[in-house]
């Protein structure tokens, strides 16, 4: 694929995990600015397996195609739907975050996920989860009837500016269900401080849900 832009701003980066039934994974390329987020669904066998897929068809997919980030994205999350249900009894979400120069491009298929806090304003949800509870409508893999048209029903691109702050975060950070559900308010909290990782950890810490839980925080600048 062509160059990027050279980036506008820095990336530091945390990650942290829970794994209770081994079905989460994470993308963290920090090189090309490529990060992400996969929850196996829990109905099927595979969904671990079928969430590791999906991250690593994406990852290649902005890598190796000639496209423009977002229509990599894209086409990344076609690709891993169409592997997922020819070899594996799984199924997964993502959400996916490509920042580039002074842009984020996102793309989001099932529940989990991705929040912006622009500096020095509140954290804002910038995906819908697909679904209501624990029950999803939409997913990459088995068992969903292939559409004519895409599996990425959301996909968009935000200004991407020095001292903000991205979060994706699977559904065992935020909950399904009260008592389980943490407010947006609740996830602002985590990122006061300056660093990603322990904000990430922290996240991991207040989560409520009995689930994988994994946490991804981007701070820019």
């Amino acid at each position: 694929m062509p160059e990027p832009p050279p980036a506008t701003v820095t990336l530091r980066v945390g990650c942290a995990q829970l794994a209770r039934h081994g079905q989460d994974r994470a993308l963290v390329d920090s090189v090309l600015g490529l990060f992400g987020v996969f929850d196996g669904v829990g109905e099927f066998r595979d969904s671990g397996r079928a969430a590791q897929l999906a991250a690593d068809v994406i990852a290649r997919a902005c890598r190796e195609q000639p496209l423009a980030p977002l229509d990599a994205l894209v086409r990344g999350c076609e690709e891993a739907d169409r592997a997922i249900g020819a070899t594996i009894t799984g199924a997964t979400t993502a959400t996916v975050a490509w920042i580039i120069g002074p842009q984020l491009h996102y793309v989001s298929v099932g529940d989990s996920r991705l929040y912006r806090q622009p500096i020095g304003g509140p954290l804002v949800q910038v995906t819908r989860d697909e679904g209501e509870g624990n029950v999803l409508d939409n997913y990459l893999g088995h068992g969903r009837p292939w559409p004519a048209t895409s599996v990425v029903r959301q996909r968009g691109t935000l200004s991407a500016e020095a001292g903000d702050r991205v979060l994706l975060v699977t559904d065992g950070i935020t909950g399904d269900f009260a008592p389980d559900l943490l407010t947006p308010e609740d996830l602002a909290a985590a990122l006061t401080g300056p660093d990603p990782q322990a904000a990430a950890e922290a996240l991991v810490r207040v989560a409520r849900k009995v689930d994988d839980r994994t946490a991804l925080v981007i701070f820019l600048g």
